[in-house]
């Protein structure tokens, strides 16, 4: 990999088959770590039915739709998002989804940071389970 082009494939997957967030599979593709000063990037996919509960972060978010479709929510609004499709999700909402339909959706969620951190609803931070952290990190 240089320093400017980097492989999706070669990043290590988290891959979760049991406990309330079964059927997640997590890179994060770019971060702090990586390099990066403001920005993270993370892929994920997520099995039929898959339900991401609410949550939020402390910078903005915007998630965009390669495969499949969800049931967006921000706030209060909620709304249908497929391929092709991006949303914005402003710093400090809380906002989740949950995968509609029978395939699985895959998604890239851009980071207005570089070390995002995530918030459960209560405003209790926590830790995801490809950071250390246990797999009910957002209560679920």
């Amino acid at each position: 990999m240089s320093a400017y082009r980097f492989d999706h494939r070669e990043v290590p997957l988290c891959v979760l088959d049991d406990g309330p967030l079964a059927g997640l599979r997590h890179r994060t593709v770019l971060d702090a770590r990586t390099g990066t000063a403001a920005l993270a990037l993370w892929q994920e996919e997520h099995e039929a039915g898959f339900c991401v509960p609410l949550h939020l972060h402390d910078c903005e978010e915007i998630i965009s739709v390669l495969d499949g479709e969800i049931e967006a929510r921000i706030g209060a609004e909620s709304f249908p998002v497929g391929p092709g499709q991006s949303f914005l999700i402003p710093a400090g909402t809380p906002h989740g989804f949950r995968v509609t339909g029978d395939r699985p959706v895959r998604l890239l969620a851009l980071f207005a940071s570089a070390e995002p951190k995530i918030f459960r609803e209560d405003g209790t931070e926590s830790t995801p389970p490809w950071e250390g952290g246990g797999p009910g990190h957002l209560g679920k």
